[in-house]
C-alpha cells in the first residue's frame, strides 16, 4: 500500500498473492486497514494582545490521570509540537511562563481521537503581567550607609496613598502587586540629621515587567543648622529685648542680622555647616555691649538648634557733663578747674572747662562722687561746697551738672603813700575809709614800706580820708573816692602823695607849700612837672580851672617880680599860663584853690636877670628827677596791671 487514507494506518507489509494458470474468477483482495490511533498536537504560544509569538513557555502534556506525557518547550515561533498522542484526553499544562507575562492559571484540555488525519492544533495566549514590585533602598549619600526607619508613602497618579513602609535595617522596604500606572514615593519621615526628600521619586509599573523596580534613594546629611540666641540680664535673668546681634562667617563676612523678641529670643536658621561668630552690634541702653564674639560651629547633620544664653551686664560707669555758668548773667565760664573726687576723697579726675563752660568726665564707676572747684576765675567767687552726685548701675543718659558761680562781691584797696616831691614812701600815715553815707569802714596805717592794705570791702562807693598825716608833711585835705565792683580781680590802687610842710618865711608873702604853680623859695620856678594838664573840676582836690592861682587882690601875698621864684612862663618848669597849677587828679596833695599867692597867669611877671647873676640850675634838676620818677611810677604800674 503505497498510499492510504488519512486516518488509517498505512498498510505495512505487502500483501502476496499469485496468479496461477486457468484462473477462471477474479482472485479477490480484501485489505482491511486500521484507522490511525495516534494523534498529534501542535501548540503556539502568543501574546494576548500583540499575537506576538513567545518563545520559551514549557508546558506539560499530562493524561487525564494526571500522568506527565511529555514535556515540551515553544521555540523562537512560539511554537511545540506533540507526535504520536495515542488516543485519548489530555491537559496541556503551563509549567513556565516566560518572564513578565501571567501565567497560564487553567490548563488546556484536549483529546485524541482514533483516525485523526491532522495535527492538533493548540493556541495558547498568555497576557502580560499587569502588576509589579518595587524595593526601595535607603543609603547616607556620602557613606553609603544603609538607613532604617525612613517612612515612605506610594502615591497614585492622582495623589491617593496606596500604602506605606518604613526601611528595615537592611535600608529596604519592598512593595509588592502594584498595578500598571504611574505611582510616586514620598518620604514621610526621615532621619535625625538627614535632610528630608524634598521631591517625590516618580516610577512606573508597566505590563510584562520582568523584575522588581529597585530604587535607591540618597539622603544627606543636614549641612544647615540653626541657632537660638536668649538675651538675659546677668543678674536678675530678665529677658531683653531689642538686642542686635550679627552673625559673620569665619571671614568675618555678614550673614545675617537678628533683633531679639520680647522674649528675649532671636533665632536664626539654615545656616550652612561651618564656623561662624555671633556678634553683639547693639546693646539695650544701660548695658554693657558684649566685648568679645561668641564662637560657634554648624556641623552635619546636627539634629537640635544650637542654644546660646548670652548675658549681658548693666552699664557700671556713667559720665557727667559740667556746665559753669555765671549765676547772674549765665553766660559760660572758661578754664575753670574742676577735681573728681570718689566717696574717700581720692581725686579720680581733674578737668579744665572749655570756651562752652563744658567739661566732660567719662567712665567713672559706679559710687558716689564730689565735684570739687580747685580753681575758679579771677573776678568770681570759687565754690565752697562739692557737688556730689552718683553713678548707678544702667545708668542710660550724661549726667548733667550746672555749676552757677558769683562774681566777687568784695574788692581790697591798695594804699601807697609817699612824699610827693622825692617819692619816698611814707610811713604812720592814717586813713579812714568812708562809705557813701559818710560812715567809717576801717582806718588803716601805712607800714614802713609805705603801704595800708583794706580787703573784703563790698561792693560800692567809698572815699579814702587822710586823718593823720605822716610828721612833716601835710596832711591830705581832700578825700579821694573810689569804687568797689563786682568781679574785680586786682585790689584798687591808690597813690595818695604828701607834700613838706615847710616853716613860712617872715612876711605875707610866703606862698602856700600845697599849691602847684607856686614858686618854691628854696627852689626857684619849679613846680611838678610831671603833673601838668587841666584839673577834673568833678574830681575832690583839683583846683578850679576858672580861677587858677589868681591871688586875692584884699589879701596880701602878691609874690614880688624881683625876687627869685616867680614863675616864668617862657623858661621851662614855669606853669603853663593855659594849663595853670594842674595836679594829676588821681594823686592826693592838690592845692586849695582858695589859698592866696598863686600868681596870675594872664599877667606872668618876668624875673630881669641880673649883673652877675648866675643862671639857676635847680629848677632844672628837680625837673629832670620829678619826670625819671613818673617813668619809673607809670612803669611799675603796668607790671602790676
Amino acid at each position: 500500500e503505497v498510499e492510504s487514507l488519512p486516518g488509517y494506518k498505512k498498510l505495512a507489509k505487502p500483501v502476496s498473492f499469485e496468479i496461477k494458470k486457468g484462473m477462471t474468477e477474479v482472485l479477490s483482495l480484501k485489505v482491511e486497514n486500521e484507522l490511525v490511533d495516534k494523534g498529534s498536537v501542535e501548540i503556539t504560544k502568543v501574546d494576548k494582545e500583540s499575537g506576538a509569538l513567545l518563545k520559551g513557555v514549557t508546558f506539560e502534556v499530562q493524561d487525564e490521570q494526571g500522568k506527565v506525557v511529555t514535556k515540551v518547550t515553544t521555540d523562537k515561533e512560539g511554537k511545540a509540537k506533540i507526535s504520536d498522542l495515542s488516543v485519548g484526553n489530555y491537559k496541556l499544562v503551563e509549567v513556565e511562563s516566560l518572564p513578565g507575562y501571567k501565567k497560564l492559571a487553567e490548563p488546556v484540555s484536549f483529546e485524541i481521537k482514533k483516525g485523526m488525519t491532522e495535527v492538533l492544533s493548540l493556541k495558547v495566549e498568555n497576557e502580560q503581567l499587569d502588576k509589579g514590585s518595587v524595593e526601595i533602598t535607603k543609603v547616607d549619600k556620602d557613606s553609603q550607609k544603609v538607613l532604617e526607619g525612613v517612612v515612605f508613602e506610594v502615591q497614585d497618579d492622582k495623589g491617593k496613598v496606596v500604602t506605606e513602609v518604613k526601611t528595615d535595617k537592611n535600608g529596604k522596604a519592598k512593595i509588592s502587586d502594584l498595578s500598571v500606572g504611574k505611582y510616586k514615593l514620598v518620604e514621610k519621615e526621615s532621619l535625625p540629621g538627614y535632610k528630608q526628600l524634598t521631591e517625590p521619586v516618580s516610577f512606573e509599573i508597566t505590563k510584562g515587567m520582568t523584575e522588581v523596580l529597585s530604587l535607591k534613594i540618597e539622603n544627606e546629611m543636614v549641612d544647615t543648622g540653626n541657632v537660638e540666641i536668649t538675651k538675659i540680664d546677668k543678674d536678675n535673668k530678665a529677658p531683653l529685648a531689642g538686642v542686635v546681634f550679627e552673625v559673620q562667617d569665619d571671614k568675618g563676612k555678614v550673614v545675617t542680622k537678628v533683633t531679639t523678641d520680647k522674649a528675649g529670643k532671636a533665632t536664626v536658621s539654615d545656616l550652612s555647616v561651618g564656623k561662624y561668630k555671633l556678634v553683639e552690634v547693639e546693646s539695650l541702653p544701660g548695658y554693657k555691649k558684649l566685648e568679645k564674639p561668641v564662637p560657634f560651629e554648624i556641623t552635619k547633620g546636627m539634629t537640635k538648634s544650637l542654644a546660646f544664653t548670652v548675658e549681658n551686664e548693666m552699664v557700671d560707669t556713667g559720665n557727667i557733663e559740667i556746665t559753669k555758668i555765671d549765676k547772674d548773667s549765665k553766660a559760660p565760664l572758661e578754664n575753670v578747674v574742676f577735681e573728681v573726687r570718689d566717696s574717700k576723697g581720692k581725686v579720680v579726675a581733674k578737668v579744665t572747662t572749655d570756651k562752652e563752660g563744658k567739661a566732660n568726665v567719662s567712665d567713672l564707676s559706679v559710687g558716689k562722687y564730689k565735684l570739687v572747684e580747685t580753681k575758679s576765675l579771677p573776678g568770681y567767687k570759687k565754690l565752697t561746697e562739692p557737688v556730689s552726685f552718683e553713678i548707678t548701675k544702667g545708668m542710660t543718659k550724661v549726667l548733667s551738672l550746672k555749676v552757677e558761680n558769683e562774681q566777687l562781691d568784695k574788692g581790697a584797696v591798695e594804699i601807697t603813700k609817699m612824699a610827693a616831691e622825692s617819692k619816698e614812701v611814707l610811713s604812720g600815715a592814717v586813713f579812714e575809709v568812708h562809705d557813701e553815707k559818710g560812715k567809717v569802714v576801717v582806718k588803716v596805717t601805712t607800714d614802713k614800706d609805705g603801704k595800708a592794705k583794706i580787703t573784703d570791702l563790698s561792693v560800692g562807693n567809698y572815699t579814702l580820708v587822710e586823718v593823720e598825716a605822716p610828721k612833716g608833711y601835710e596832711k591830705l585835705t581832700n578825700p579821694i573816692p573810689f569804687e568797689i565792683t563786682n568781679g574785680m580781680i586786682n585790689a584798687v590802687q591808690l597813690e595818695v602823695l604828701n607834700k613838706l610842710n615847710h616853716l613860712a618865711p617872715p612876711g605875707p608873702e610866703t606862698p602856700d607849700p600845697e599849691k602847684p604853680g607856686t614858686p618854691d623859695p628854696e627852689k626857684p620856678g619849679t613846680p611838678n612837672p610831671e603833673k601838668p594838664g587841666t584839673p577834673d573840676p568833678e574830681k575832690p582836690g583839683t583846683p578850679n580851672p576858672e580861677k587858677p592861682g589868681t591871688p586875692d587882690p584884699e589879701k596880701p601875698g602878691t609874690p614880688d617880680p624881683e625876687k627869685p621864684g616867680t614863675p616864668d612862663p617862657e623858661k621851662p618848669g614855669t606853669p603853663n599860663p593855659e594849663k595853670p597849677g594842674t595836679p594829676n587828679p588821681e594823686k592826693p596833695g592838690t592845692p586849695d584853690p582858695e589859698k592866696p599867692g598863686t600868681p596870675n597867669p594872664e599877667k606872668p611877671e618876668k624875673e630881669l636877670p641880673k649883673t652877675g647873676q648866675k643862671m639857676p640850675v635847680e629848677p632844672y634838676m628837680g625837673a629832670l628827677l620829678v619826670m625819671m620818677s613818673f617813668g619809673l611810677l607809670v612803669l611799675g604800674r603796668k607790671q602790676q596791671r
